[in-house]
């Protein structure tokens, strides 16, 4: 028996799923010694009344609710929160994760003493649409940091939560928790180790992941470029700018011996942008010094 892991599942309107997907994840976990911890964020379908049925009988099983909607990221917070063990593992409600790929990425964040294990689907068929969108923000996101994982924003995560739980109010209540409690820690230069994992289609019931969702994410990780690489982010900004300004003046000068006044005040923007960047570098490090005393750490 190992009770060092947490099973958190966030469910929103999963009532079809329910009762195909946490008898056989139930009976997994308690064959293992581990807790399963359910999240209902607000549902409407009776979610919340299925699972605390099944509690009736699975003393193993804890159940949180939220009273309305909170997010994808708030469901996994409260998950993360409420787990008391070493380790938790995070997996959907709909019947897309294998029990087995649970174990894999619990032995490999074991052996391998990582901080994070990402279960990176190998044969994650989402469409043209949704690939683009996913290569948008991992490019973007390579831009900011060397990313040791390809599967950015995968369902299935292993956080050991001494060092998990220290990001958790610098991460978005939305679905882009996925993508920014990685970049975070990889910015921190925590462990993060991968583990092959296969995802089947949906057993019922429909993804709310959508265009919307795909632009909260990049604005999300927008967001976190400011709190990660401020100074970075802005010179890279204030350079193009001072660069474009310097060789339009000197175009116009060259030209018609005049000081076009559109050139100097690109010059002025990457001189104020320059500085934005050594104002926010000060922001940032004030926020996440305010975040970890916040946690204990």
């Amino acid at each position: 028996m190992d009770s060092s892991l947490s099973i958190v599942v966030p469910c929103y309107n999963e009532a079809e799923n329910i009762p195909a997907v946490f008898p056989p994840l139930l009976a997994f976990a308690k064959e293992r010694g581990w807790r399963v911890i359910a999240v209902d964020d607000g549902s409407r379908d009776g979610t919340c009344a299925l699972l605390l049925e099944m509690q009736k009988t699975a003393p193993h099983l804890d159940v949180v609710r939220h009273k309305l909607n909170c997010g994808y990221g708030a469901a996994i917070k409260s998950g993360l929160r409420a787990a008391k063990t070493e380790f938790a593992i995070t997996i959907d409600a709909d019947g897309q994760h294998r029990l087995e790929d649970v174990e894999k990425c619990f032995r490999r964040i074991v052996e391998t003493d990582a901080d994070l294990v990402v279960g990176e689907r190998v044969n994650n068929e989402s469409g043209g649409y949704r690939s683009l969108g996913k290569w948008v923000i991992r490019t973007f996101a390579s831009l900011l940091l060397s990313l040791p994982v390809r599967d950015l924003n995968s369902g299935m995560k292993c956080y050991r939560l001494s060092e998990a739980a220290s990001y958790l109010d610098l991460c978005p209540d939305t679905m882009a928790f996925s993508d920014v409690i990685l970049l975070l820690m990889v910015n921190d230069r925590k462990l993060v180790s991968r583990a092959e994992i296969t995802v089947a289609p949906r057993l019922a019931g429909k993804s709310t992941i959508g265009t919307r969702t795909a632009l909260v994410t990049l604005a999300e990780i927008l967001n976190l470029a400011i709190l990660l690489r401020p100074m970075t982010t802005f010179f890279r900004i204030s350079l193009f700018f001072f660069l474009f300004g310097l060789g339009w003046g000197t175009f116009i000068y060259v030209r018609a011996r005049i000081i076009n006044s559109a050139s100097v005040m690109l010059i002025l923007l990457g001189a104020v942008s320059f500085i934005l960047g050594l104002l926010g570098e000060q922001l940032a490090q004030i926020r996440k010094t305010l975040a970890r005393q916040k946690n204990g750490r």
